[in-house]
């Protein structure tokens, strides 16, 4: 007999053993032990165990939805961190059932909606979700290389590149309201991390033209110039400053539908990767959207 309880009720190593059996047969090949799963999918991910289900086959952990809360492109949102159910066990309703949970608990939560993300061409699992209402919402590319040779100083001395923190750099984000940075490269990600770089570049009367925030790994987790000062080497200017205190001579990042970004990616010479993934959403209620 199936049974669902909610992660708090459980042990770490039932959740992670379901994570486990779930993914055993991913097209991707996940490498982790309990601690990093934990550190990780319960750290920066965001998700919380009282917003999480496991599915049980008596005492066999055979399903598996994370969740977690945080306000997300202006709306109170609960995104599915994973979800994933054995082998064994698939075609049986279970993952209905857990995203039926997934979803009462973002309503009790008065969440505004629900976000994921799925590769593309996971076609079983994009059709799932648009059968529980889920709606394809933007793109992700992910990119990779090295930086193209260059001197990692400023373009000129009309510019000031200096170190910030992350209150800087998070206080900067807020006034980007247009801007869709996916959850995993917004602000609240990164915001505990002690290992990530954070730069602006800045006119001699302090005007801001421009941030970068990269983690110790490489990754480009935030990047802006002013659009009247493009095109002028102060994008390469921080990425380079960036790279050089992170001691990382490759660098990676994930772009949701950002076309002017993707051009400089580009025009910098990082390569794409093949897979592309969609941000899926759907609405709940709108009727006390935070502005």
């Amino acid at each position: 007999m199936i049974t669902y309880m909610r992660c708090n009720d459980v042990s770490m190593e039932h959740i992670f053993q379901a994570f486990s059996l779930g993914f055993s047969d991913y097209s991707i090949r996940l490498t982790t032990d309990q601690d990093d799963f934990a550190a990780r999918f319960f750290g920066p991910e965001g998700n919380t165990r009282n917003h999480s289900f496991l599915a049980m086959d008596e005492d066999q952990p055979i399903g598996l939805i994370l969740g977690g809360v945080r306000q997300f492109d202006g709306y109170k949102t609960m995104r599915c961190g994973t979800l994933c159910i054995a082998p064994a066990y698939r075609g049986q309703g279970i993952s209905n059932k857990l995203l039926e949970l997934h979803k009462q608990t973002a309503i009790s939560a008065d969440c505004q909606q629900l976000w994921l993300e799925v590769i593309k061409d996971n076609h079983r699992a994009v059709k799932l979700y648009e059968k529980q209402g889920y709606q394809a919402r933007y793109t992700l590319k992910y990119y990779n290389g090295t930086l193209p040779s260059t001197p990692a100083a400023a373009p000129s001395s009309s510019y000031i590149l200096k170190e910030v923190t992350f209150d800087d750099v998070a206080a900067f984000r807020k006034t980007l309201t247009d801007c869709h940075i996916h959850w995993q490269s917004d602000t609240p990600y990164y915001a505990t991390s002690t290992q990530e770089a954070f730069l602006g570049i800045y006119e001699v009367n302090q005007t801001c033209l421009g941030m970068v925030s990269m983690s110790a790994q490489g990754k480009i987790n935030f990047l802006w110039v002013d659009p009247k000062h493009r095109n002028q080497g102060l994008g390469c200017a921080l990425l380079h400053r960036a790279a050089k205190i992170q001691k990382v001579e490759k660098v990676y990042i994930c772009l949701s539908d950002n076309d002017s970004l993707e051009g400089f990616i580009q025009k910098i010479g990082l390569s794409k990767d093949p897979i592309e993934q969609y941000e899926m959403g759907m609405l709940l209620k709108v009727d006390h959207v935070v502005q």
